[in-house]
């Protein structure tokens, strides 16, 4: 069972990563894991449907009113977000953080499956939800508290900056710490004994060393992902899923998996 110690020290060791090498296992490993990967996708769809219905359907119902009195005008409509009172942000702050907590349960179960299917390794959908028993709630609150100071963030920059500063702001945060956010959950996949400081701490030292490498590959892996699109947009629901592998080859040619999965050593079951 790897300690914090023995992945740091790889990480510092880390041999040079060949980004068209990773791509082209990425896109072979998809092909075998893709159906997963819809139902991962299927899943956290059904759980943000009434998030999505309680944020917007007053929306729509302010949208109606001002038809109804023939009032309507498409300028206000389409600022309706902006002039949602504070209360419609602490929704949206509890819609981030609840979706996060979810998605990263599921995504470290979707891991798990894509481990034991690229080791030829028998596997069953309840693997999806393997980290959602109670010594591990903790640690992937830890993680979805990250995704939630950065909405926070995101937030504040909106109420005391102009619109513009805040928008080139908040897609530079996004854009620095896509890549942290993607290996938190790696991390904590294939490493669940570890403490939830010690995700951040191997993520950071891992993403910086090697960010603009694995950027690239959330970057091009996504576009790829969007080319499900063109079938009447819900394609993308069968290739998004692309964009989780390369991270997972990252782990796997920086650390290794040992004959028998860290995940399978764990004690606690």
């Amino acid at each position: 069972m790897n300690s914090i110690n023995t992945l740091l020290d790889k990480i510092d060791t880390a041999k040079q990563l060949d980004f068209g090498d990773i791509i082209s296992r990425t896109i072979e490993l998809f092909k075998k894991t893709w159906l997963r990967g819809f139902i991962l996708l299927l899943i956290m769809m059904v759980v943000m449907i009434p998030f999505f219905m309680a944020i917007y359907i007053p929306m729509f119902d302010s949208v109606m009113e001002q038809v109804q009195s023939g009032d309507y005008d498409p300028n206000d409509a389409s600022s309706l977000m902006l002039a949602q009172p504070d209360s419609f942000r602490y929704m949206i702050l509890g819609f981030t953080f609840v979706m996060s907590f979810v998605s990263t349960g599921l995504v470290a179960g979707f891991y798990r499956i894509v481990k034991k299917i690229d080791h030829d390794e028998t596997h069953s959908l309840s693997d999806l939800f393997y980290f959602f028993k109670q010594h591990y709630l903790g640690k992937i609150f830890a993680i979805a508290a990250f995704a939630l100071l950065l909405a926070l963030v995101n937030f504040t920059l909106e109420k005391f900056l102009p619109q513009l500063s805040a928008s080139f702001l908040n897609a530079g945060i996004s854009v620095i710490f896509s890549v942290y956010s993607a290996l938190f959950v790696v991390f904590f996949a294939f490493n669940p004994q570890l403490e939830s400081s010690d995700f951040f701490v191997l993520s950071f030292r891992l993403g910086s060393k090697k960010w603009f490498l694995i950027f690239g590959l959330l970057f091009v892996t996504m576009i790829i992902g969007m080319l499900g699109i063109i079938a009447c947009f819900i394609g993308v629901l069968f290739t998004i899923s692309i964009v989780y592998l390369p991270t997972y080859f990252v782990y796997k040619d920086v650390f290794g998996f040992d004959a028998t999965s860290d995940i399978e050593k764990i004690g606690i079951e």
